[in-house]
């Protein structure tokens, strides 16, 4: 009986709390996603452009093309909370840019990340051009008033600047990262080791409000990784309490083009308390009956530290949470299914939040797999690239372990090459290709450590948004593989009409692996054919098919007859010839993911001749 009331008092304690949580006024975490190949992100309401930024084609411009002495900014408009109640918010930005000028020794000045005040929404900083990078005034320039804006920023630096930049990174190229507290001078840097900020390029920044941490993590253009960790104290350094995020970029004497391609943006709502907190609270008040209250709170805990993902690489859902977004997991919400699990479409009860969509694996959840989950999270989690689906969240309940994407609504490649009513046309299925490139190129070369293989590409894993970007997705369960040689003893997963004869054949996985799959995948792009093998160890007919026509010296032929014609034949010669090339039986003989972008993209760039065995 004793127990009983126990529990009762427990369960009306924590029911308190959590009502009190709810109904407390605080501002909530801010999240939100822009893919600025879509006119709808370009345009959203919530972005300020202000000096030369401008929304460009498929990216937002910062600085006006090939001009020096230019100066732009882009702005969110609502404010994301850094403290409440003694609590400090964290938050993780993802990002990729593009840097390019017609003469890499002879360029400027950069850009940068930045979280400030108000202001940042009006107006931009007095004569901020040039090394100033559009953050802070130029003090020394005696018209200038006041003192520079309460920023901190997050700059990529092209240009060296004396006075202002390390005297160490004097020397050609003087690219570097920095971290800037109240002026331009960073408080914290990193050069490049002589490699230079051109191409585009991926960077995401973490700040821990608790550790008052900052780390920096840039990937350059051709797979190199760079990081920088720094302590910063947003409140010390004056940035108010409710700030505003951004970029900006300055030109000065030599110019450069600053451009902005995605973005994505998340922070934790300071003023909530953490359920392991409201548990604590209420045991504390509850000493009477102690060792019930351990014994839920041990029950909880369990439950709730099933899985633990050690970075906070995205957001964490409850199982309820996703249960309502779908309605209870209901058919009329699916959406897919496949090897490892069903998808569901689900709508958050968060207005600012965009739909979702919600996978449930259908993996047995033992050790093995929650580690291979967490790595999944942990992978997937920092990876931002326009051309890959984006993970937004997950949830351990039970034995059940959860998957939360962006939605990606214009149906698979794989239906509108087979089953829509609507033809894809030539120009939207080369786009489609060079994305599905772009996404390996980035899953292969992107990390410092090993190739992020994907091990299932096929049209059915490519979703197209309602500008028809492709979007790969559906990763399985991701590995890394080592730079040289093959990842062995592995599962070997994936679909046969896909899947690399090697894989089958050695048990062995590896970047080729995923570009026999990318090869047959261009095939079936081209000739509108889908492939098909019959068992393990037989070979591919649509494979055979472009071979032999290759052989005759009439591969155009394979295009596929629904185009009447309709289409650009040395575009479509490249993709089939280089489709053949990433099937090729040999693994050494197939081009890696860079050169076959390469080839797809280049009409200058020779395509070697196929040896057709």
């Amino acid at each position: 009986m004793a127990y009983a009331r126990a529990f009762l008092l427990l369960q009306l304690l924590l029911l308190s709390v959590h009502l009190w949580l709810v109904t407390a006024p605080h501002a909530a975490a801010l999240s939100f996603s822009y893919n600025f190949s879509k006119p709808s992100d370009l345009n959203d309401s919530n972005l300020k452009y202000l000096g030369n930024a401008t929304a460009f084609g498929d990216r937002i411009n910062l600085t006006k093309a090939a001009t020096t002495w230019s100066t732009g900014r882009v702005v969110y408009l609502q404010p994301v909370r850094l403290w409440d109640a003694g609590k400090r918010a964290s938050f993780t930005t993802n990002f990729s840019f593009a840097i390019s000028a017609d003469n890499k020794y002879d360029r400027g000045d950069g850009m940068a990340f930045f979280i400030g005040p108000n202001s940042a929404t009006t107006t931009m900083p007095s004569d901020a051009n040039g090394a100033f990078l559009g953050l802070f005034n130029n003090l020394s320039n005696p018209s200038n008033d006041g003192s520079p804006p309460k920023t901190v920023g997050v700059e990529f630096d092209t240009h060296y600047n004396i006075g202002l930049d390390p005297p160490e990174l004097a020397s050609s190229p003087p690219d570097h990262i920095g971290i800037d507290t109240k002026n331009i001078s960073s408080t914290y840097y990193q050069g490049l080791g002589g490699l230079d900020l051109s191409g585009t390029m991926s960077a995401r920044v973490e700040y821990d409000g608790r550790s008052k941490a900052m780390s920096v993590n840039l990937w350059l253009a051709n797979g190199r990784h760079w990081s920088l960790n720094g302590s910063v104290d947003l409140k010390a350094a004056g940035v108010p309490q409710d700030a505003y995020i951004g970029f900006s970029a300055a030109t000065g004497d030599q110019f450069e083009d600053h451009q902005l391609l995605s973005w994505s943006f998340s922070s934790t709502d300071p003023s909530k308390m953490e359920l392991r907190v409201i548990i604590l609270i209420a045991a504390a008040c509850v000493s009477l009956t102690g060792f019930v209250a351990a014994l839920v709170y041990h029950i909880l805990m369990q439950r709730q530290a099933q899985i633990e993902v050690p970075l906070p690489v995205a957001r964490k859902f409850s199982y309820h949470e996703l249960s309502v977004a779908t309605k209870n997991f209901s058919e009329a919400r699916k959406i897919g299914a496949g090897a490892f699990g069903k998808v569901y479409r689900g709508k958050l009860r968060d207005p600012r939040m965009a739909p979702v969509a919600v996978k449930m694996l259908t993996s047995e959840n033992n050790e093995q797999t929650s580690k291979d989950y967490v790595t999944e999270i942990m992978t997937l989690g920092q990876i931002s690239h326009r051309n890959i689906m984006k993970l937004v969240g997950w949830c351990s309940h039970g034995d059940k372990l959860l998957l939360v994407y962006e939605l990606v609504t214009n149906k698979s490649l794989s239906e509108h090459l087979h089953t829509s009513e609507r033809l894809l046309t030539w120009a939207e299925r080369y786009k489609i290709v060079l994305g599905v490139g772009s996404a390996i190129e980035y899953l292969h070369t992107s990390s410092d450590q090993n190739p992020i293989l994907h091990r299932d590409i096929k049209p059915s894993n490519v979703m197209l948004d309602d500008e028809f970007e492709a979007k790969l997705g559906d990763f399985g369960l991701v590995r890394h593989a080592p730079r040289q040689g093959s990842l062995k003893g592995t599962t070997i997963i994936g679909s046969l009409d896909y899947m690399d004869p090697v894989s089958i054949n050695t048990n062995t996985t590896s970047p080729a692996s995923d570009m026999y799959s990318f090869g047959v995948l261009l095939l079936e792009v081209a000739t509108g054919q889908i492939p098909k093998v019959e068992a393990p160890g037989l070979s591919n007919a649509l494979v055979n098919a472009v071979r032999k026509s290759y052989s005759k010296g009439a591969v155009v032929e394979m295009a596929d007859a629904r185009l009447e014609g309709n289409f650009d034949k040395s575009q479509m010669e490249r993709v089939l010839v280089v489709g053949l090339l990433c099937v090729q039986q040999d693994r050494l003989e197939r081009p890696g993911i860079r050169e076959a972008v390469n080839f797809l993209s280049n009409p200058s760039h020779q395509i070697p001749e196929v040896i057709i065995i």
